[in-house]
């Protein structure tokens, strides 16, 4: 019994001090992460779990930390050199221009037609020709700049337009 609640009390805290370093770090969320930061993350998850399992809690807390500390560093590293952060994080693919897919790009991405198309429909895009840029960004996510046709009317264009009109009604 007391083997077993030891094991409950070092759970509990190896978890919380987990959480604490992390937020130190800096951390904002998973779909956030970059390649260096997730190895990192799931080198911690690790360390923690050791932590659990072996004797040495405090070792296992100095480890998270020194990775932490790392990640810290090569972020900053990323900030100062474009170089590093390409390689680190990567760049933006251009997989779509004036509305023609660019098969090339999106083979180097193993990205397929099918993918893409469904990516497009969850962004509420059902025409590809509507598209003047799209790009997979660095983290993967697929960002987009419409044609001036596609774009909606926004409240300035419509202002834009009732002023027009009311202007044409006056001189009438």
């Amino acid at each position: 019994m007391d083997l077993s609640w030891h094991l409950i009390w070092k759970c509990i805290f190896l978890v919380l001090t987990g959480i604490l370093l992390l937020r130190l770090s800096g951390r904002k969320s998973i779909a956030q992460m970059n390649v260096a930061t997730t190895v990192i993350m799931i080198s911690i998850g690790e360390l923690i779990a050791q932590g659990i399992i072996e004797k040495s809690v405090w070792r296992s807390i100095a480890a998270v930390a020194l990775f932490l500390a790392v990640l810290v560093v090569l972020e900053l590293l990323e900030i100062r050199s474009e170089r590093i952060q390409s390689f680190i994080t990567g760049e933006a693919v251009v997989v779509i221009r004036d509305g023609q897919l660019d098969m090339q790009a999106l083979r180097k991405l193993r990205i397929t037609v099918n993918q893409l198309e469904m990516r497009l429909r969850q962004l509420g895009i059902s025409n590809i020709d509507d598209i003047k840029r799209g790009v997979i960004e660095a983290n993967g996510e697929l960002g987009y700049e419409l044609t001036e046709a596609a774009k909606p009317v926004t409240k300035r264009d419509l202002e834009i337009l009732l002023s027009r009109i009311g202007a044409q009604e006056s001189t009438r």
